[in-house]
């Protein structure tokens, strides 16, 4: 899998949303148990297989049309996609999520492409020397510490730590952040999100920002929205390239860091 970018000078401008509203639902958050989000774009769909409790999430459309490489380190799931034999062009999208706090935990699920037959991956999985265990309709792969498990049904591959309640959240049998909209306030500054190529949403709070997050569309200007208890905001910023967007983002440099972190300190 690819894990760069090239964009040429493109110069990306910022735009900050207001985000005064953003604040009060975002930090009193809780489980409402009904499915406030409708699954209307990729995006929304992967936080229906996303762990409620998560507190970052990002989303990399592999179908949006550019290089799907909005990466600020190594990615650590290449290897796994490759031992079960896929490629950029087998997965419609894949998404991420932390708890936060402490060492965390860190979920991922990969949207297979309706043509990839989940029994050729399994195969591939079990070829690779992964051990196979659990049910037949959703079949776990563990090699060392990498842990992988299968939902035919729903198209999707997923690791984690404990990659049992992932598949529950997968299958429906447990609460998503789409059941609990955690999001949602975040998600009305994502513009139109069919044409996001990565988006990264962050409730994990640094400094006065309680809310974070970084809309960036195929082709398009990059959107970052920052939620503080000060009212509203407007900042501008210019990248040469999206991946310096992420890489600030993921690093909480300007504009989501706290005051005096500036880029590439």
């Amino acid at each position: 899998m690819r894990t760069s970018v090239m964009m040429g000078s493109m110069r990306i401008r910022w735009r900050l949303a207001p985000v005064a509203a953003l604040v009060p639902p975002l930090a009193g958050a809780a489980l409402s148990g009904c499915a406030l989000l409708d699954g209307s774009s990729r995006l929304e769909e992967a936080l229906e297989y996303l762990p409620a409790d998560a507190a970052t999430v990002t989303f990399l459309d592999h179908a949006a049309g550019t290089d799907p490489a909005y990466r600020a380190g190594p990615d650590t799931g290449t290897s796994a996609l490759a031992d079960a034999g896929l490629t950029d062009a087998d997965i419609a999208w894949e998404a991420s999520a932390t708890n936060g706090g402490g060492p965390g935990r860190l979920d991922r699920v990969w949207k297979l492409s309706d043509d990839v037959d989940a029994e050729v991956v399994a195969a591939a999985l079990g070829d690779a020397g992964y051990a196979r265990s659990g049910p037949r309709d959703r079949p776990t792969f563990t090699a060392g510490e990498m842990r992988l498990a299968l939902d035919p049904d729903e198209q999707v591959l997923v690791s984690g730590s404990d990659v049992d309640a992932l598949l529950d959240v997968v299958a429906d049998d447990a609460d998503s952040l789409a059941d609990t909209g955690r999001f949602g306030d975040l998600l009305d500054h994502a513009g139109d999100q069919d044409e996001l190529a990565y988006a990264a949403l962050s409730l994990d709070a640094a400094c006065d920002t309680t809310a974070t997050a970084l809309f960036v569309p195929d082709d398009g200007p990059v959107r970052a929205v920052l939620g503080t208890g000060d009212g509203d905001a407007q900042v501008e910023d210019d990248f040469a390239e999206p991946a310096d967007a992420v890489r600030a983002f993921v690093l909480r440099e300007e504009p989501f860091g706290c005051a005096g972190t500036p880029r590439g300190a």
